[in-house]
């Protein structure tokens, strides 16, 4: 009961907030090109900002905040007294959550939706005092980024959520070395900096084409898109296959007629296709294969099509030589209930997954200091590991392949 009505004040309160969480769970792969390390393209009319952003000064952060100060957006759970951080600020005597979520929305767009609530999910879940609250920089320009860490000093937070893009998550690391920040959607080793106070949680795609490529054949096809996360999948097959690239096509459109890159096409007899693709072009592809009675060896897909809608737009017979790559774990039922009631998916949004075990992790670790933590996946020099399942899709479930090398 304490939990419902804690769930009903909080949904008051978003309510006002700018954006709009009235709106369904919408689904993974309309974020995905957007939000995983991949650059995001500059808007048309960009402002002119300075070209160079000194990194926070002691003496700024901890002065006294004006009046005429820009104010953050605020999701206030429950008012505290804030309290000046200091340098290197040790936060065992903090004996609740208090965590700030740095979003650029104009760059990752609704994830901010489902990630917000996917945090709130888990303080609610977790049944005690906590405290948390949205900064919004916009977009990722050194000065914006940098000018919410500045105003998340202020308020006194010391623990961070930053869903950015691998730009957001450089300028993290140039500027900001007293907070403990969690970047859910990029993978450390796609990064190369490196800060003790930084944390990753972005898949390993490249780990998952390896585990991929134990199915493949002497022969390899790629269809991709135009994306930067397809053009990213496919190097790493081509850095890890040792089987030849008999053939690849960018499928730009997913309305595009498939059937000349298929039909009659003898490069795709025996081959293992890899289809680096979200979930409908995916599916398009893979049932055209079986249309056109390509003898293919088999058809290899990534964590992008993890998804049930591939048993709505595929049959039994397109889904008969799939072998897909996951690394989202069990949740516990009553963490994966309170999500739920707030609108968001754990099972199958593998971004609201990562954020909600950076939560656990930084709460587990640096609030309850040994807490007990929800979930299995380890902590290995800042990175999340990932434990990675091979699946057939099977009937309406995915089924774990028994693999002996």
């Amino acid at each position: 009961m304490k939990k419902i009505l804690c769930i009903m004040i909080l949904s008051s309160s978003l309510w006002s907030f700018n954006f709009d969480f009235s709106l369904p769970p919408v689904l993974e792969e309309v974020f995905e090109p957007s939000v995983l390390g991949d650059e995001i393209q500059a808007p048309k009319k960009q402002e002119k900002v300075q070209s160079t952003v000194k990194p926070i000064p002691v003496s700024e952060r901890d002065r006294p905040r004006r009046i005429d100060d820009e104010a953050p957006t605020d999701i206030y759970v429950e008012h505290q007294e804030e309290f000046e951080p200091t340098p290197s600020a040790d936060i065992s005597f903090v004996s609740y959550p208090k965590i700030a979520l740095l979003v650029p929305q104009k760059v990752i767009g609704k994830y901010a939706n489902s990630i917000a609530d996917t945090i709130l999910s888990y303080l609610i879940y977790k049944d005690r005092k906590f405290q948390f609250e949205l900064f919004d920089s916009g977009d990722e320009s050194e000065a914006n980024i940098v000018g919410a860490l500045r105003r998340i000093h202020q308020k006194g937070y010391q623990l961070v959520i930053a869903p950015v893009t691998k730009a957001g998550a450089r300028v993290i690391v140039k500027h900001e070395h007293n907070l403990l920040v969690y970047v859910p959607t990029i993978n450390k080793k796609e990064i190369n900096l490196i800060s003790e106070n930084i944390f990753f949680g972005g898949i390993d795609y490249e780990e998952q084409i390896d585990r991929l490529l134990a199915h493949s054949g002497n022969k390899v096809a790629i269809f991709g898109d135009k994306s930067a996360l397809s053009h990213k999948l496919e190097n790493y097959v081509d850095n890890a296959s040792f089987s030849e690239i008999a053939y690849r096509k960018v499928i730009a459109n997913a309305k595009a007629n498939l059937s000349p890159f298929i039909k009659h096409n003898h490069k795709l007899k025996n081959a293992s296709i890899f289809l680096n693709m979200p979930i409908v072009k995916s599916s398009l592809l893979a049932s055209q294969l079986n249309v056109h009675k390509a003898e293919h060896k088999n058809v290899l897909l990534t964590q992008i099509s993890y998804n049930p809608l591939l048993f709505t737009l595929t049959q039994a017979q397109d889904r008969k030589k799939m072998f897909l790559a996951n690394s989202i774990n069990h949740t516990e039922f009553d963490l994966k209930d309170t999500n739920l009631i707030l609108g968001t998916n754990l099972d199958f949004s593998w971004v609201n997954y990562a954020t909600v075990i950076g939560a656990d992790y930084m709460v587990s670790n640096f609030i309850e200091r040994g807490g007990r933590q929800n979930f299995s996946e380890r902590m290995v020099n800042n990175q999340i590991k990932y434990n990675i399942d091979i699946l057939k899709p099977e009937n309406a479930s995915f089924v774990k392949v028994s693999e002996e090398f």
